[in-house]
């Protein structure tokens, strides 16, 4: 059997603003939420890209499968703060066919500017996917600490 055909049922080409030429990801790789990011309820596949390797950036690109023009800027909460917490509900755990809290990956929304340390991030509303499942929420945190801007350390 050819390689190329290979690639081609297990990859996609994904087009984003930050990669116009296309990027080819494993259609194992693609994130379906099920609990759609806020205010974009009809795009429910995503895939998690990279924005610079070389650089090893906290920061990744969450993009659309759906829509190339449409991507949200995410990073590791823990990596600029470290007691950061997201408490998962029964109800989203079900969603997402979460069992084991280690199967879980948090990641939130950054909002860039071109002053770097005027950057911020949604810490009440992570994006929250299940590494096994590739099933994904928007969670909204009922917790008065976190905030929609919070300010880059």
């Amino acid at each position: 059997m050819n390689n190329d055909n290979v690639n081609q049922e297990n990859e996609i080409l994904v087009k984003s603003i930050y990669y116009p030429e296309g990027v080819n990801v494993e259609k194992t790789k693609i994130i379906e939420f099920v609990k759609p990011i806020l205010g974009f309820d009809q795009l429910k596949k995503y895939c998690i890209l990279n924005i610079d390797k070389e650089k090893k950036l906290p920061f990744f690109i969450l993009q659309s499968i759906e829509n190339e023009g449409l991507c949200f800027i995410v990073a590791d909460p823990n990596h600029f703060f470290k007691d950061y917490a997201a408490a998962v509900t029964e109800e989203e755990k079900e969603l997402l066919s979460l069992t084991d809290r280690t199967d879980a990956i948090i990641f939130v929304i950054v909002t860039v500017f071109k002053e770097l340390h005027s950057s911020t991030v949604n810490l009440k509303a992570p994006i929250i996917i299940n590494r096994k499942s590739r099933k994904a929420v928007q969670a909204v945190l009922n917790n008065e600490l976190y905030s929609v801007k919070q300010k880059l350390s």
